[in-house]
């Protein structure tokens, strides 16, 4: 199929095929309950998005599941029937945020000044995770970090000015290794669809950083939404794999589930990655790692994965990274 018969597939399937669970949905987000009583039905553990093809400039619809039933089973031939077999079937399971790791001494997670892409940081009540990005935010003028909200912001519990260290607590960071102060984050919503885990923090006057070039890597610059594509080669520079190498599966998938420490999520129009040479593309710790495309433009942010699944060669996620930049009002430097 072309790109756009996909997207304007994916939008017939969410109005006719999901139709029959959204008064569950509805009902469900409508009931009073505890912050972390959200457990999504069978039927809720499917994803859709665009797949990549065999074929030069077609794709496929990717469907992704994330339980086995029955019923799944059965909603994925209605998926295969109305894309003509043009389908791309994956069971990914259930998915982690990239966060609490032990730790094994490198590079990446020791002080590093200046700051660089890639190193360990974190909230100061965290664990530790990847720093992303280091951007201006364009409404104080000032350089920030880009990583997780769940690795800066304790998923949105933590408070505007908290203390974020480098490296992050877990690799050794304390108060005497703060670096930035918290400035925003997305809200993670419990109960609706996310687009973004993110969070920025302010960069303390005087200190140095290097924007724009990652180790190993070289300069990078930030690519536009339409080169987030099924089939493209990407890299990455995480705090506990380093380099690694992976491959776009499938972009704009809707109904990620997520389950956080707060509570499970869901989350659409992300990136799919699976990884190369037998080595996942990103593990525990790797949450906020920059995800470049092979003409070196950072096109997503990953968050999450599982690191067992796609015959074990793991599978990562992404948020759309010139998106997020727009929502959290970020220009490169």
């Amino acid at each position: 199929m072309k790109l756009q018969s996909v997207r304007d597939l994916k939008l017939e399937l969410a109005a006719d095929v999901f139709a029959p669970i959204g008064e569950e949905l509805l009902e469900r987000a409508l009931r009073p309950r505890p912050r972390r009583a959200r457990h999504p039905s069978a039927l809720e553990r499917v994803a859709i998005g665009i797949g990549f093809s065999e074929t030069k400039d077609e794709y496929t619809l990717a469907v992704r599941l994330q339980a086995r039933s029955k019923a799944l089973r059965a909603t994925v031939e209605r998926l295969r029937d109305r894309a003509r077999g043009e389908i791309d079937v994956r069971f990914i399971g259930r998915l982690r945020p990239h966060d609490a790791v032990p730790v094994n001494p490198a590079d990446l997670r020791k002080v590093c000044r200046p700051l660089i892409v890639g190193c360990s940081v974190g909230h100061i009540a965290t664990t530790a995770g990847t720093l992303g990005l280091i951007a201006r935010h364009r409404k104080t003028g000032g350089a920030v970090i880009l990583s997780n909200s769940h690795i800066l912001a304790q998923s949105g519990q933590a408070k505007a000015g908290d203390p974020i260290t480098q490296p992050g607590p877990l690799d050794g960071g304390d108060a005497k290794g703060v670096v930035a102060a918290l400035l925003d984050s997305t809200t993670l919503n419990l109960n609706g669809p996310n687009q973004f885990d993110a969070a920025i923090a302010l960069i303390d006057t005087g200190l140095a950083y290097t924007a724009n070039s990652a180790p190993q890597l070289g300069s990078f610059t930030i690519g536009d939404e339409d080169v987030i594509l099924p089939d493209v080669e990407v890299t990455k520079i995480g705090r506990t794999t380093g380099l690694r190498r992976g491959k776009i599966l499938a972009t704009e998938l809707d109904d990620i589930v997520v389950d956080y420490d707060v509570g499970t999520a869901t989350f659409d129009n992300q990136i799919e990655i699976g990884g190369l040479h037998n080595l996942t593309f990103s593990d525990n710790g790797d949450s906020g790692s920059l995800v470049f495309d092979d003409k070196m433009r950072a096109i997503g942010l990953v968050f999450c994965g599982n690191p067992n699944a796609n015959d074990g060669s793991g599978l990562s996620y992404a948020n759309h990274l010139p998106r997020l930049m727009t929502t959290l009002d970020l220009i490169a430097i």
